[in-house]
């Protein structure tokens, strides 16, 4: 027996024994699917299969990295020569070798978020888009599109919703602006890989050739477009083993298709499906209401999850008088379980919508405890941090006229709006582009603006020279840093020593990620680092708090974590499900359906290992008005047995009273 199958009970076993041809692997909530692909990699090794050929597949940076370093441990170096990826690295990789092989330029720059939303800013502007519009919901469609594979040009639009026609008035000028800037953004890192591969058998055989095995871990989170991805890669031999829970897609609002792991069988014919149904997480009562809530959902892969622990106390639901009771009991409740001796960080809240997080800290910081909040602000999202990235992108890219205007009066250099207002205008007379009006700013403006633009292009001159040295940039950002005088404007910025502690904390740790940077990288480069950063911004990956804090989160947020104690916040009608799912707006971008609502109730009762508390209120203020809050529909039919309910809503009578007050004195005269 291979020495990788010892330690696996029987369906892991099979899962790593079975390399050849598609496999399918439904791996239940805390069943160690992780621990399967990691043995299955090891194993395939083992048997003589080159490394250099395995391909792994992730959803985030963090996941793939701790996947690699596990694998170090079992199988030494030649884990450094298994792929391990995200889909949007692998497809940027894939574009590079390419363009390398047609000895193209092979210099992209990769678009996030907020370059997109900013592209589509600058467009709008132009076009004379409607203002109130919100941009995000647009730049969502304009996603979808890109994954359906259609073409700017041949966007047809039926019905009368203003989102779908602003889409369809802006992509097409959309991706004319990323051609210019020799850009893309994270659908083409998908969608163009797809693109090459399809127009052309050999270029699909160099790939398959490339990659005779893939992995993909979270299969039920692919979208169309990333199936049609790994057909390209794996079609010819056919060995692809998906991993993953169509009981936890939880993210249909954002592309993901469950429908890709519900028929993976029919996409690849003769396909195996191995079962994970023993979960080491959670105590047999959690995992019964789990099975339970679950049972709900008809489309899905029939399975239970099988406790391996003890039973544990039934779950229990509290119901609140209102949001500020629920909130406090919340804090007393986490108190109480810190005087016991359970760690901060063994605890967390979870809950659907944000608009929790206030009064939980409120009363959270009214107990003493020490918390962090997930799903913040991250941070290469702060200002400092995207200002000096911008500055990094236009030594990248000269052209790069988002980060051009980001940056050209940051900080304050006598370029101010009337001044880029008049270049734009230029550029837009000349037909030349914006990076263009400021070499000609001494005609395009003239006089002191002119001076103040030639200033800041020398700047830039002089720091592109400092970044020509790959394996020096730090000591070009932190000369940067020095020349532009941004710690001494942080300092002037707040009169809060915290907030200014944290910007200069951000900024220094840029310097130190570049740092760092230069010494893993095996040919470091400030193209390079620019593109891990923005596929770094893909991740679903959150930022971590040092120290001992109890865990706030949504549960989109919360997936793929565990706590000894979960206290689920806000279980009813209206947060969970969502009032979003249940009367969607034409701008909702975040609404799924009643199915991924219920997936998503299940995944947060699935974090908790010892203890499940579940909270509601019976009413809330909304809207400046209270309003009665009726239980979850997630609720109806759980039975006692499951789901032990304390109502702290109800009246209390006086013979209650008397007889809380007649213990008290007793205890006292004792």
């Amino acid at each position: 027996m291979s020495r990788w199958l010892s330690n696996l009970n029987p369906e892991q076993r099979e899962a790593v024994e079975t390399i050849e041809g598609p496999l399918l692997v439904l791996a239940g909530a805390g069943s160690g699917k992780t621990r399967v692909i990691t043995h299955r990699i090891a194993h395939m090794i083992d048997r003589g299969i080159d490394p250099g050929r395995i391909l792994g597949v992730t959803f985030t940076n963090k996941a793939a990295d701790e996947m690699r370093q596990r694998l170090s441990g079992m199988v030494g170096p030649a884990a450094q020569e298994v792929t391990l990826s995200t889909f949007h690295a692998l497809g940027l990789s894939i574009l590079r070798a390419e363009a390398a092989r047609g000895r193209r330029a092979t210099r992209l720059a990769v678009f996030d978020t907020g370059d997109q939303l900013a592209c589509l800013r600058e467009i709008g502007r132009r076009v004379q888009l409607e203002r109130s519009l919100d941009l995000g919901a647009v730049l969502t469609r304009i996603s979808a599109l890109k994954n359906a594979f259609v073409d700017p040009a041949r966007v047809r639009v039926k019905g009368d919703d203003e989102y779908d026609h602003a889409a369809a008035l802006l992509y097409p000028h959309y991706q004319e602006q990323l051609e210019a800037y020799s850009a893309v953004d994270f659908d083409d890192l998908v969608c163009e890989p797809c693109r090459l591969m399809e127009r052309s058998k050999a270029r699909q055989k160099r790939w398959s050739e490339r990659y005779a095995h893939v992995l993909v871990d979270e299969y039920q989170d692919t979208n169309a477009a990333q199936l049609r991805m790994l057909r390209a890669i794996a079609g010819p031999h056919q060995n692809l083993c998906v991993v993953g829970d169509d009981d936890q897609s939880i993210y249909g609002w954002r592309g993901a298709q469950v429908e890709n792991i519900l028929r993976f069988a029919k996409d690849f014919p003769g396909a195996r499906v191995v079962y994970l149904e023993r979960n080491y997480r959670s105590v047999g009562s959690v995992l019964a209401l789990a099975n339970a809530v679950i049972a709900g959902n008809r489309r899905r892969h029939p399975k239970r999850l099988a406790p391996t622990r003890e039973p544990g106390a039934a779950a229990r639901l509290v119901a609140c008088t209102d949001g500020d009771a629920e909130a406090s009991w919340i804090g007393n409740h986490i108190r109480e379980a810190l005087d016991r001796g359970l760690r901060p960080a063994d605890v967390a809240v979870l809950y659907r919508s944000n608009l929790f997080s206030r009064d939980l800290e409120t009363a959270l910081r009214a107990e003493g405890i020490h918390y962090r909040v997930l799903g913040g602000q991250a941070f290469f999202d702060s200002k400092e941090v995207k200002d000096l990235l911008a500055y990094l992108r236009v030594c990248a890219h000269p052209a790069d006229e988002i980060s051009l205007r980001r940056i050209i009066n940051s900080p304050p250099r006598g370029i101010g709006l009337k001044t880029v207002a008049a270049l734009s205008s230029w550029a837009e007379e000349n037909d030349a582009s914006f990076a263009g009006a400021l070499a000609r700013a001494d005609v395009a403006v003239g006089g002191k603006p002119a001076a103040a633009v030639k200033g800041f292009l020398e700047l830039i001159r002089r720091a592109r020279a400092r970044f020509k040295n790959g394996g020096q940039l730090h000591r070009g950002l932190r000369a940067l840093l020095d020349e532009l005088e941004l710690e001494q404007a942080v300092q002037q910025s707040s009169a809060n020593v915290k907030v200014i502690d944290k910007r200069l904390a951000r900024l220094r740790g840029m310097v130190d990620g570049l740092r760092g940077y230069c010494e893993r990288a095996p040919a470091p480069s400030l193209e390079d680092y620019l593109n891990r950063v923005a596929l770094a911004s893909s991740d679903a990956d959150l930022e971590d708090l040092p120290g001992d804090r109890v865990t706030l989160s949504t549960l989109h947020g919360a997936k793929g974590l565990e706590f000894r104690l979960v206290i689920l916040a806000g279980v009813e009608e209206g947060y969970l499900p969502h009032e979003r799912t249940l009367n969607p707006h034409q701008s909702d971008a975040d609404v799924g359906d009643i199915d991924e609502e219920r997936r998503l109730f299940y995944v947060g009762i699935t974090r908790a290992m010892d203890e499940l508390v579940l909270t509601r209120a019976g009413e809330r203020v909304v809207r400046g008005r209270p309003q009665p809050r009726t239980p979850s529909r997630f609720l109806d039919g759980i039975g006692a047995d499951l789901l032990t309910e304390e109502d702290l809503c109800r009246a209390v009578t006086n013979a209650e009273v008397q007889s809380a007050v007649a213990d008290l004195l007793a205890r006292l005269e004792g």
